[in-house]
């Protein structure tokens, strides 16, 4: 999405009216991962941060929602959305117009007591998974500074034993790096050690990122087989 941008209303598959918004500015985020769509971080951190462009947009989303019909806001960055300083005004003015919240994130955070406080807010959560070493998850993924693949993996662990509402994790396929039996079984380990409620396996469609990243069809639903010991399903 662009930055500090508000979709079109659309309808899930359960019929729900759904707007997208990106509370952020072009790319800001503690990851600057290789197979990023938005492509390289423009503001890499792992801080809050206050754009002046909020002010803007709070304004244009509570006029959107005053005037639409609108049941849930996903709140789909490009980037980290709970670095932005003002994202508890962005909540309570999407409760105050009596939606539902579901947010996207890569999900290292999700523990620190600051960003759980805001994440119980949300009836849906949706974190994120791809490397499965050290090593791939530092190539890959290219954190902040001193972040580690054991600590990404234990803070959304311990999020699911305490967040209330339905927490997802988007499972990023990536030829030859993740998309082996060897592979696969270790992330149906990971996954079982954090039990979220649902995973969405996904790969790569940006035309930029297919070549060198992508499996078939094919080949995920092959993979969407060895998870058929939680809720799983291809995201469309």
């Amino acid at each position: 999405m662009e930055p500090f941008s508000i979709s079109d209303i659309y309808k899930n598959v359960n019929g729900d009216r759904v707007i997208d918004i990106n509370p952020l500015p072009k790319n800001c985020c503690n990851f600057d991962c290789v197979f990023c769509p938005f492509g390289k971080t423009k503001i890499k951190t792992n801080k809050r941060h206050y754009f002046s462009d909020s002010k803007n947009f709070i304004k244009r989303l509570e006029k959107f929602l005053v005037k639409n019909e609108v049941d849930k806001v996903y709140i789909n960055p490009e980037g980290e959305a709970l670095y932005n300083t003002e994202l508890p005004r962005i909540i309570e003015l999407i409760k105050n117009n009596e939606c539902n919240i579901k947010i996207l994130s890569n999900g290292y955070i999700f523990n620190q007591p600051e960003y759980f406080i805001l994440l119980k807010e949300f009836e849906e959560v949706i974190g994120e998974l791809a490397a499965v070493t050290e090593k791939e998850f530092q190539k890959l993924q290219r954190p902040i500074e001193n972040y580690t693949l054991e600590n990404y993996i234990d803070n959304m662990s311990k999020f699911s034993k305490n967040y209330k509402g339905k927490f997802i994790i988007a499972v990023n396929i990536l030829k030859n790096y993740n998309d082996s039996s060897h592979k696969i079984n270790k992330l149906k380990k990971i996954i079982k050690g954090i039990d979220p409620d649902k995973i969405l396996l996904e790969t790569q469609d940006d035309d930029r990122l297919k070549d060198t990243f992508a499996v078939s069809n094919q080949k995920l639903q092959k993979i969407k087989n060895e998870f058929d010991f939680l809720d799983c399903q291809l995201k469309q």
